[in-house]
């Protein structure tokens, strides 16, 4: 089927094979690494420059970059349409608007330098600093934007940044970088703070990741590439593909749900990984939400047409979108299958129920191209987006068009994605700031589902080693009282009046007892109407050990009180309070006893910390 591409689609990828030549031998090998530490050191050097910059440099240089990148975004959009071959013009300079303008609009009041945190409560202090020079590769779907928006969170953070252009789309990105840099130049940036590989290659982007001196990766691309930047022993930022469902529940706005879809799908013929790639719709409104996608534009094809699409569309030894297919028209990429459909055709839907490798249309896309499945119930809805989030989107996004409050969250809670786009597109909802409040971000990670270090949109944040200054402070000392403390003089009378004491334990030393001191406590006891039953522990030392609060606590298990009286001082106190801690009884009055009869003496009440 691929055999239809015309002769100048063919050219054009002779050329790039032919500019992207892979080095043959040890020598050029060599001299790639060579060039590579070169820009590297160029690279260190602005890197230091950068570290003596304040708040209000990098600000300054941040905001010269975004600004330049937006009075070129037309410029740069329609060249890497041109030199692509993928994507919608006027959508590439939507994005080119979104990585500057929106970018910086959210990321400007960011403190990225120094002291970016003090807490006089917790006498904590946060310090902020670059995390050195970052490997940066930029994928073919994305080029343009996807440089503006990881130079701007470089420069933000004091990095420096070096770029792997896609081969494919290396012209648009070099302009796109030398424009950036230059305004960063004439805002006060060192010379080389955002470089480039000259001549791309497998080899050179290797050589820029695994180099010694690259702090860290911030990759975005196939699989492939990323796998790459996860296995070169470093810190990576790298993303995964996307899968992503979209279930519309039968009591979604209908008109809203497909127009959301359709918009979302044909923006840059549906380029961005977190676009939709198949719709789910419940049996009760399928049939009305397919005949609303055909009134918006969109051709739902017959089963042969199907069979023909895939075949188009899917390598089946990489099991993956075929590449002149990614980026491509509806048109377009019918005419390559060889099916008739209007020019203006916006989306290809293909009915289908199955979901795995014997179904080629049930994998990422790329394109404007949807499957769609016909759910019996909500059980069934989620069984098939789980399904295709395995299949190749593990991670990522999925979305979900409903009224049902209930029904967003148990979608939320079983799904495998780290965005959950509730009535919105999703390819705009997952890149954040756009129908919703995430962070805005062209690098969308997928989490440990798609096998990524991260599972949320990648900012300046994450280009930061964050220090933390914890200053000396004693935590919080508290204690217990009870309801109720009787302090002055011949207060021993209470214990005739209070209640609820049927069975007292007498903590003491044996001087206590010795000297008649236990005996006026056990008067007063049996003075009172009830009687309460006595245990006495007198075997309190001047300073108790573990072993004393341990036959303590024997004796209490024995006798069960609920009422515990200390005897004496501190000792007697500190023996009393372990006991009872020890065997979790219910003390419901804590009375202590000087040698003067008094249950607490005149002034200040204080407690000695126990030994234990």
């Amino acid at each position: 089927m691929l055999k239809a591409v015309n002769t100048k689609d063919n050219q054009k990828n002779k050329d790039q094979k032919t500019a992207t030549a892979q080095p043959q031998n040890e020598v050029e090998l060599e001299s790639i690494k060579t060039y590579i530490d070169g820009l590297v050191q160029k690279s260190k050097t602005a890197l230091n420059t950068l570290a003596d910059f304040d708040q209000e440099s990098v600000d300054k240089v941040c905001e010269a970059m975004a600004i330049a990148a937006l009075d070129n975004h037309m410029k740069l959009a329609k060249m890497a349409v041109e030199e692509t071959g993928r994507g919608v013009v006027e959508d590439k300079a939507v994005k080119n608007i979104y990585a500057s303008e929106y970018i910086w609009s959210k990321i400007r009041h960011d403190k990225t330098v120094g002291v970016i945190e003090e807490d006089d409560q917790e006498q904590i202090v946060k310090i902020a600093e670059p995390v050195g020079v970052i490997a940066g590769v930029t994928p073919v779907t994305n080029p343009t934007s996807t440089v503006v928006f990881k130079a701007l969170i470089a420069l933000k953070t004091r990095n420096t940044i070096i770029f792997g252009f896609h081969p494919q789309a290396q012209k648009a990105c070099v302009e796109t970088a030398k424009i950036i840099a230059k305004a960063a130049v004439e805002a006060g940036a060192p010379e080389n703070a955002i470089q480039w590989i000259d001549k791309p290659s497998i080899q050179a982007t290797g050589a820029l990741m695994n180099h010694p001196d690259v702090a860290t990766v911030l990759a975005t691309g196939g699989p492939g590439m990323v796998k790459a930047a996860y296995s070169t022993g470093k810190p990576a930022l790298g993303v995964g593909p996307g899968n992503g469902p979209a279930y519309i529940e039968k009591t979604a706005d209908i008109k809203q749900a497909v127009n959301d879809i359709t918009l979302s799908k044909t923006f840059d013929n549906g380029m961005i990984c977190a676009s939709e790639n198949s719709v789910i719709v419940d049996e009760a409104i399928y049939e009305a939400v397919k005949a609303e996608f055909k009134r918006l534009g969109s051709v739902v094809l017959d089963k042969k047409n199907n069979d023909a699409l895939g075949e188009a569309m899917m390598d089946p030894k990489r099991g993956s979108v075929r590449g002149p297919i990614a980026g491509k028209s509806a048109y377009q990429i019918a005419k390559l299958a060889g099916i008739e459909v209007p020019k203006e055709t916006k989306v290809l839907i293909a009915e289908i129920d199955g979901v795995g490798p014997d179904e080629p249309l049930s994998r990422e896309k790329l394109s404007p191209v949807l499957s769609m499945y016909r759910a019996k119930d909500h059980d069934h809805a989620f069984k098939i987006a789980k399904a295709l989030l395995d299949f190749g989107g593990a991670g990522h996004t999925a979305a979900v068009h409903t009224k049902d409050q209930e029904l967003i969250k148990q979608y939320s809670l079983k799904m495998n994605a780290c965005r959950i786009i509730v009535n919105s597109p999703s390819a705009l909802g997952g890149l954040g700031n756009m129908y919703n409040n995430m962070v805005p971000s062209l690098t969308l990670g997928t989490g440990s589902y798609g096998q990524n270090s991260i599972s949320h949109n990648v900012s300046d944040f994450d280009l930061l080693n964050i220090k933390v200054v914890a200053k000396r402070r004693n935590n919080m000392q508290w204690v217990k009282l009870p309801p109720k403390i009787y302090f002055e003089r011949n207060s021993l009378r209470y214990l005739k009046e209070m209640t609820g004491m049927k069975r007292v334990f007498l903590v003491c030393d044996p001087g206590m007892v010795k000297f008649g001191y236990a005996d006026r406590v056990v008067a007063m006891l049996n003075t009172r109407s009830d009687k309460p039953a006595i245990e006495i522990f007198s075997q309190v030392e001047p300073d108790p050990t573990t072993d004393t609060v341990d036959r303590g606590v024997a004796a209490m298990k024995q006798f069960q009180p609920d009422t515990i009286i200390a005897l004496g001082g501190g000792s007697a106190m500190d023996a009393a309070k372990g006991m009872w801690l020890f065997t979790n009884v219910r003390m419901l009055h804590s009375l202590v006893q000087n040698r003067n009869s008094t249950i607490f003496a005149n002034g200040p009440i204080k407690y000695r910390s126990s030994k234990r």
